[in-house]
């Protein structure tokens, strides 16, 4: 068994328990978790719905990516900050404006397909165009089967990709091409 890593942060939390940014991550976590019950979460997912009409019997609704504007199952989408997006803590002083944003009212929602958010989050995070964060994500995706992204890279004529980088870098390049 892996032993763990033992963290240069001092434990100045719980005790002396957790280290700052454990104790940081743990508040963000229980403001995450209360979060999927405000109210204003609840009707923006109520504004993006309609009556499902398939032939699943145990779905009832079905609710519109903004972006897309395609119609998917419950389990299929996110609500998304927006404009504004929730941020992060990284100090206690940031807690405040943090809950602030995270507890918003309807208008600074949006419901989101899965796939729209993974754009959505690479093209904020890392300021990607929208090609740019689909193609990320196809590599990204791609990486994770070692067995099937050996096989399109040696297909393609890139047989020497000894890392993962490497790899990386050729399946932009192969992807791009298919375009």
């Amino acid at each position: 068994m892996a032993s763990r890593k033992k963290s240069k942060e001092p434990l100045t939390r719980a005790n002396g328990t957790m280290t700052e940014s454990a104790y940081l991550a743990w508040i963000r976590s229980c403001l995450r978790a209360k979060s999927l019950r405000w109210p204003p979460r609840n009707t923006a997912l109520e504004l993006a719905r309609r009556p499902y009409s398939g032939p699943n019997k145990r779905q009832k609704w079905e609710f519109q990516c903004a972006i897309c504007l395609e119609w998917f199952k419950k389990d299929d989408v996110v609500v998304d900050h927006y404009p504004e997006e929730a941020g992060s803590i990284l100090s206690v002083e940031d807690i405040g404006p943090f809950a602030e944003r995270l507890y918003c009212e309807v208008g600074n929602l949006r419901v989101l397909c899965e796939f729209d958010h993974r754009v959505h989050t690479l093209q904020s995070s890392h300021g990607y165009s929208r090609e740019e964060a689909i193609l990320e994500i196809k590599v990204n995706d791609t990486m994770k089967d070692k067995k099937t992204t050996l096989a399109l890279l040696q297909e393609n004529g890139y047989n020497n990709c000894t890392n993962d980088e490497k790899r990386k870098v050729a399946l932009r390049e192969i992807f791009q091409k298919e375009k």
